[in-house]
């Protein structure tokens, strides 16, 4: 449960990611954006944060790969139709999002994040930006308290593109997630992750 909770949170910061920037992001047929993170998630109760580190893949209406390496390898696809974890060597486990109520809840923000809706992401977010197009800020702060998402805000900073995301939450745990190495690619998405794309790009 605690490591599906760290993917979906990561996963949100990404998607969100993508588009609260000054300069928006477009990716073109065949171009994806790829990227290296780093994570570390502070759980009421625990002296020290929990830290992972890996690589994702952002592919336009297909879906975002993220392959953790530490402290286990766990590769995630999320998209339209749920999200998949598979342990490298192991089994694979399918959480559609038609029994995952949050899982909708999160697509609604990617999508809405994929196509540059602003206006359907200031329905779900008080939105407030800072700085310039060549060093920003953005906070986003849900606008239903009850029922919705369980976040206290989502705080994004970045330059080209995103340096940082803080998801906190309203019970007080918080992931901080650090991107570096991104870049827009043509190169092919390799075959695993390919097929967990297939598995969650329709509902």
């Amino acid at each position: 449960m605690i490591a599906r909770r760290r993917i979906m949170a990561a996963t949100l910061g990404v998607l969100l990611a993508s588009r609260t920037r000054a300069q928006s992001l477009s990716l073109g047929d065949g171009e994806v954006l790829r990227g290296r993170f780093t994570q570390q998630r502070f759980l009421q109760g625990f002296n020290a944060p929990l830290a992972s580190t890996g690589s994702y893949i952002l592919a336009p209406n297909r879906g975002l790969i993220w392959r953790g390496e530490t402290p286990f390898a766990l590769l995630t696809g999320m998209g339209a139709g749920g999200l998949v974890q598979r342990v490298v060597g192991g089994a694979t486990t399918r959480y559609p999002s038609s029994k995952l109520p949050l899982l909708a809840q999160l697509y609604d923000v990617f999508s809405a994040a994929l196509e540059g809706d602003w206006v359907k992401l200031e329905g779900m977010f008080e939105v407030e930006r800072k700085g310039t197009t060549a060093k920003w800020q953005v906070m986003l702060v849900p606008r239903k308290k009850d029922g919705g998402m369980p976040l206290q805000h989502i705080a994004v900073q970045g330059e080209r593109f995103v340096n940082s995301v803080e998801v906190a939450r309203v019970n007080g745990d918080r992931d901080n997630i650090e991107f570096y190495g991104q870049m827009v690619s043509r190169d092919p998405i390799d075959s695993e992750a390919s097929e967990l794309l297939g598995m969650v790009s329709h509902p």
